[in-house]
């Protein structure tokens, strides 16, 4: 004690230097909004070319895959969900787990139940890139009156088309309401 008692310019001149080193080697970390990772995490979708029921949906395409899925090592949690033309199921794995193993192991159990699956619907098997996610500026949801089919067109033809006018937006996707198509049936008589 007494020693920083006699040299008080000295330990100045130390808490100041030990003060610069800290902030000096605070300003020069690398910071990243979303570091790169990898997420112990997979994704299956499978979608209908046609709107079907969700019950349908669950029924013939979530629930069987996900009875193949359940049968792997290794993971944690499954969750599922089901849309009219479209079933979700999010992969949760253990952190120890080796994605790339595991995203193989995933598509050959998928390959095996793809054939027992109704024939409108595809498959698909995912990553989740975070590099992606940290590039996604936005999501927009849009409301309005005169019906679904009036907002979604509004969407597709004014707003989708001035968003990706506008500099530095790569892709505009729009999800939801009903895409506008045609359906010719023949009459084999």
């Amino acid at each position: 004690m007494k020693f920083i008692i006699n040299r008080k310019t000295f330990i100045s001149m130390l808490f100041l230097g030990l003060t610069m080193l800290g902030y000096i080697s605070y300003k020069n970390l690398p910071v990243e909004l979303l570091p790169s990772s990898e997420l112990p995490m997979l994704i299956v979708q499978v979608s209908s070319r046609i709107e079907v029921d969700p019950t349908y949906m669950e029924n013939k395409g979530v629930i069987p895959l996900e009875g193949a899925i359940g049968t792997l090592e290794g993971i944690e949690k499954i969750e599922s969900s089901a849309t009219q033309r479209r079933g979700t199921i999010f992969i949760y794995y253990n952190q120890n787990i080796n994605t790339k193993y595991a995203y193989l192991k995933l598509q050959e159990k998928i390959s095996a139940v793809k054939s027992s699956l109704p024939e409108e619907f595809t498959v698909y098997v995912g990553k989740i890139d975070l590099d992606q996610i940290a590039n996604q500026f936005m999501g927009l949801q849009v409301r309005g009156g005169g019906g679904i089919d009036r907002v979604r067109n509004i969407t597709d033809q004014i707003i989708a088309p001035e968003l990706e006018n506008i500099d530095g937006i790569a892709n505009v996707e729009v999800y939801g309401g009903r895409e506008k198509s045609v359906e010719i049936i023949l009459d084999e008589e």
